[in-house]
């Protein structure tokens, strides 16, 4: 059996506890002791010495579904330190899906995990977690299942109530997810079709998550001027399902709703007052990502892509559409605040990496008109950066016990920085240079914590018998370095990460 000794650490186990002096022996896949060891025969010997050793990172919403197919390597995760990521995010997973749903499937999450050069190859949710185990990635992966895709399973893309024999089979769908190793299931009320349910069925879904002690992400109905509504929406669920509630990425975006955060952040921990286990995570920046169909109205996508492409092509509708387009736009903060990271075909790359008033400009057409144009022209694959996060907000929400920390990374052509150098950044810019607290509790945020909302019982802290995830970094230069402009510069300060005891990065 492979050993490792890492010597001269200074130890950060995950708890939250004052960091301590020490060395750390890895047998195999496992961590076997922890103390002041001496020397040990037979071990490949780490000095540490002026070196932080943690648990390894959890993020907490990833799309990296597809990814790992394509570069099992992942080196935007294990750069940055992490080790486990959770997937099945904003409602959307890419498993169950039946053979005639296969395309439709593949569009709607095209915007989030990007797309792979041939039809799924799973249709379990069971199957799915197979194939990535077979493909053996780089990371250690768990997932959600997303709700738009239960529904979508038994309703199609359907703008409407499900019927009591429809409601009957999401939860069927989704108990047997479940069963088949889903943590939990995510729901995004931005997205169609899981925006098109109602609160009713979201507490019925929930109710089954609760029977399995399962987590429910949710990317809520609305980050804007109904941020304290949306947050309303979802306590409420959670009060007459008694499920456990993680907030996704939690913000207010546009400046005219910028310091909601304070309020929703209080009307959290009345609930958590009562004994409800509410809690939310985030990416350190300012600036969100997701597909830039968000900027078109919800209902225009009823019925799926196809009926949406149609509605475009309809006068009366595309008037519509344009109005409320429009609108979207401008509490985002205008063309200026919307950077393009990745289109579908070549003729449109050099759309990538620019903002939308300049991009209208050269298609000679208003920002609207030229945001339609490209989902006409590119399909819903299209991904864009919203620069529309106040910073003030960031630390605030930060600040919370409350919060953990996520990358939300979605690869493309031009993605954002946050997919590379999230936990870095955190660490660096915010523990390190803001002071914004201790390291020790930053790093119980990023491995303990999440483990246990997680039930992930057997990482996340540093002790004898759990899995040997760890990250040793430099805490006086871990930092982000790369850029919106550069987002694929690899963060600074991480010498060392292993999973399951084996060592995949190292500088």
């Amino acid at each position: 059996m492979e050993k490792t000794l890492i010597k001269n650490a200074t130890i950060y186990d995950g708890s939250g506890a004052r960091p301590f002096f020490g060395d750390v022996l890895i047998e195999g896949e496992k961590i076997a002791r922890v103390g002041s060891l001496g020397n040990i025969e037979g071990c490949y010997v780490v000095n540490a010495k002026g070196l932080a050793l943690s648990p390894g990172f959890i993020n907490t919403h990833s799309h990296m579904e597809l990814e790992l197919f394509k570069n099992p390597s992942l080196p935007a995760s294990v750069k940055q330190g992490v080790t486990t990521e959770v997937l099945g995010q904003d409602g959307s997973s890419v498993a169950p899906v039946t053979e005639e749903l296969l395309k439709e499937l593949a569009d709607n999450m095209a915007p989030l995990a990007g797309t792979i050069d041939h039809p799924y190859f799973w249709r379990s949710f069971g199957e799915y977690m197979a194939e990535v185990e077979k493909a053996a990635p780089a990371v250690r992966f768990v997932s959600l299942v997303g709700h738009g895709t239960l529904r979508m399973n038994i309703m199609g893309n359907d703008n409407r109530e499900p019927t009591p024999d429809e409601m009957n089979k999401m939860r069927e769908l989704l108990a047997k997810c479940m069963e088949e190793g889903a943590k939990g299931l995510s729901f995004g009320l931005i997205y169609p079709p899981g925006s098109y349910g109602n609160t009713a069925e979201l507490i019925e879904m929930a109710k089954v998550v609760a029977q399995y002690d399962g987590l429910i992400m949710v990317h809520m109905r609305n980050e804007k001027s109904k941020l304290l509504e949306s947050i309303d929406e979802m306590l409420t669920m959670i009060e007459n399902s008694g499920a456990r509630l993680q907030i996704s990425h939690f913000k207010a975006l546009g400046p005219p709703n910028w310091g909601l955060v304070r309020e929703g952040i209080k009307r959290i921990e009345k609930l958590r007052a009562l004994g409800y286990d509410v809690t939310f995570d985030q990416y350190p920046w300012t600036a969100a990502c997701t597909g830039l169909k968000v900027c078109a109205p919800q209902w225009a996508f009823e019925g799926g892509e196809q009926e949406f492409q149609a509605r475009l092509r309809d006068p009366d509708a595309y008037k519509k559409i344009l109005e409320e387009t429009n609108a979207e736009i401008a509490v985002r903060g205008g063309g200026e605040c919307i950077m393009i990271a990745s289109v579908a075909t070549e003729e449109y790359a050099w759309m990538a990496g620019k903002k939308m008033d300049e991009i209208a400009a050269k298609l000679g057409m208003d920002v609207g008109t030229a945001v339609l144009h490209i989902l006409q022209h590119e399909g819903p694959a299209v991904i864009a950066i919203y620069f529309s996060i106040g910073e003030d907000d960031v630390v605030h929400v930060m600040q919370s016990p409350h919060q953990c920390v996520c990358t939300d990374g979605i690869v493309g052509a031009h993605p954002h920085p946050r997919t590379y150098a999230s936990f870095p950044r955190f660490l660096g810019r915010y523990v390190r240079d803001a002071k914004l607290m201790p390291l020790e509790t930053a790093i119980h945020k990023i491995t303990m914590e999440p483990a246990r909302r997680l039930r992930l019982w057997d990482r996340g802290i540093i002790r004898e018998g759990m899995s040997a995830d760890l990250v040793l970094f430099n805490p006086e230069t871990i930092i982000d370095v790369n850029s919106y402009l550069e987002p694929e510069i690899p963060p600074i300060g991480i010498s060392k990460v292993y999973i399951q005891g084996k060592l995949v990065f190292s500088e």
